[in-house]
């Protein structure tokens, strides 16, 4: 098969190429990647008479062989989901000066400019996606909360300022999902609802004991406090070594919290902590959900994972089931640099609290999982998948495989999913000693 030329090419009119240059140098694609490969290859063909067919993105922008663009693959479909999802937020912090906006129409694969309310009234028709990694309506209420969710998320990063996630509060709920079995109790509770985002601490290290040569990530050191230790311990980097008072998140992070927002009930009192900051007050009073990968979970770690049937291996990137003895390894890490589709692993499980407050932990061993699994865990259709699998029980956990390419996930189906006894969890001896990588 070769890709077939267009019929006739037309020039596209001042005002969409200059919205065109404007998103493209804004940076919000990516310096680069597929999604600014998509996107030029899109914008190149907009002004055609007949835009491209899912094949021929298949073959000009993923490479993909003949052979294969012929197959249903869902490949080029989640790229332009994940487009225009970028393309929303882009208009959602910047504007539209101009007085449109690019959008590209369901069902049709070009760039178009079009006025801000038709691309919002647009976005109220209901439409059947062709997998169920493809795109899921959105009303514009929606886009506008994603676009204050963002805001917050960004003075969080940049300043730890929680108060700014009190924006979440705001989301109206979609009925279907609070009304799903996973969701009901922390839907309609009235208790304070706590986030928590699994964070990481970073310290410096400094040549000559003034410049600061690199940032360092140590799982064995997770606070200032750690940092002091370790250099009792190894006086010979003390002046090697110091805190610059700096915490990262996982971008997983942010795309999960939006996935999440419609949980949110108007006027409810949320709240967002770092997991290095979850105090045993708070994991007794507040409903908490979790969002983060495995490795961050912090002080939640053992009660997630004492009474669990999961286990980690050598690493973080390392799943084990006790009840059958079978590892399962994050593949995402090794092929970060290619364009191989792999394997990752996403964790979720939800709980009983010690106050009976309700925990819910949204994870996985990397970033692919961690969005797959909000993804699958928010979407109706999805989610009722998920429910039918692990047999509507209350109290469970569930083990996810998350397929990925270029960090964006395609799919997300359960492996193993087993009941838990929240009592337990809080009360007497663990019946499993959890022990955790250092690495």
């Amino acid at each position: 098969m070769t890709v077939t030329p267009s019929e006739s090419t037309n020039v596209l009119d001042a005002v969409t190429l200059a919205e065109i240059a404007r998103v493209r140098e804004s940076g919000v694609l990516g310096a680069t990647g597929r999604l600014v490969e998509l996107f030029d290859f899109l914008a190149s063909r907009s002004a055609d008479n007949r835009p491209p067919k899912e094949a021929e993105i298949a073959l000009a922008v993923f490479g993909k062989a003949d052979s294969e663009a012929l197959r249903d693959d869902p490949v080029a479909r989640v790229y332009i989901h994940r487009l225009r999802k970028r393309l929303d937020d882009f208009y959602l912090r910047h504007g539209t000066p101009a007085g449109v906006r690019l959008d590209i129409p369901k069902g049709d694969y070009r760039i178009v400019s079009a006025a801000p309310q038709d691309v919002s009234a647009e976005a109220e028709t209901p439409e059947a996606p062709a997998t169920d990694a493809d795109a899921r309506p959105t009303k514009p209420a929606s886009r506008k909360r994603w676009g204050l969710i963002a805001a917050g998320f960004a003075a969080l990063m940049l300043g730890g300022n929680i108060a700014a996630w009190a924006l979440l509060a705001n989301k109206p709920v979609e009925k279907q999902i609070a009304d799903a079995g996973i969701w009901t109790e922390i839907a309609n509770s009235t208790r304070p609802l706590l986030i928590v985002v699994g964070d990481y601490y970073m310290f410096g290290e400094y040549e000559e004991r003034v410049t600061l040569k690199r940032l360092v990530r140590d799982f064995a050191i997770n606070s200032k406090e750690d940092l002091i230790h370790s250099q009792r311990d190894n006086p010979a980097g003390f002046d090697q070594y110091s805190d610059v008072a700096m915490q990262y998140l996982p971008a997983s992070a942010a795309y999960a919290l939006t996935d999440l927002a419609p949980l949110l009930r108007e006027g409810r009192q949320v709240q967002v902590t770092l997991a290095s900051e979850l105090t045993p007050e708070r994991l007794k009073s507040d409903d908490i959900i979790y969002v983060g990968l495995l490795s961050g979970l912090g002080a939640l770690r053992d009660p997630v994972f004492s009474q669990s049937r999961f286990a980690f291996g050598e690493s973080y990137d390392q799943i084990v089931d006790r009840k059958t003895g079978k590892m399962y390894t994050s593949e995402a890490f090794l092929a970060a640099p290619g364009d191989q589709m792999y394997r990752d692993y996403g964790f979720f499980s939800t709980f009983e609290g010690p106050g009976g407050n309700r925990i819910a932990i949204l994870s996985g061993s990397r970033d692919t999982a961690v969005m797959g699994v909000a993804e699958a865990l928010t979407q109706v259709d999805r989610l009722a998948k998920v429910e039918k699998k692990t047999g509507g029980k209350e109290d469970f956990e569930a083990l996810f495989e998350v397929k990925g390419q270029k960090h964006v996930n395609l799919e997300a189906q359960v492996l193993a999913s087993y009941e838990l006894d929240s009592p337990t969890i809080w009360g007497g001896a663990p019946a499993n000693v959890a022990s955790y990588p250092k690495k």
